[in-house]
């Protein structure tokens, strides 16, 4: 019983250098890991906004949230609130563009057409018409 203990004793101090430094190998690891190597943040929703002008010479803007356009504003003149038309995904055209359908007040069609075929980023260029009259400036998309 006396040899255990003298053993066990013996080995003792080894086994406290041996914690020791895993612990300070392991705060080390953690302190570089924390200053060197990128955080994920939480993803933000990615959104741009695409001016032009339509038929009218009025300004627009298309929405573009996280990988879908989802409505064109149209601002009319001074005097008139906006009219904002919600759109839907339809389909692509022969040139792979996606297609978004909405409406303006209830009594004509609204068509978008994603001139960038889906790969959406600042500078892209989008095409709206209402009740089919296409937008006198193509709408630019930005930030």
């Amino acid at each position: 019983m006396t040899k255990f203990f003298s053993s066990v004793w013996h080995k003792f101090p080894q086994q406290i250098s041996k914690l020791v430094a895993t612990l300070v190998i392991t705060f080390v690891l953690l302190f570089v890991g924390t200053i060197f190597l990128p955080v994920p943040f939480a993803h933000a929703a990615y959104s741009l906004s695409c001016n032009g002008l339509d038929a009218a010479a009025n300004p627009y803007t298309a929405s573009y949230l996280n990988g879908l356009f989802t409505q064109v504003r149209f601002d009319r003149s001074p005097d008139l609130p906006p009219v904002v038309s919600e759109l839907t995904y339809e389909t692509v055209n022969e040139q792979g563009q996606p297609i978004y359908r909405g409406g303006y007040l209830g009594m004509a069609d609204v068509v978008l057409i994603d001139l960038s075929g889906g790969n959406v980023k600042p500078g892209s260029e989008v095409s709206v018409s209402v009740d089919n009259l296409w937008n006198l400036e193509r709408g630019i998309c930005g930030v």
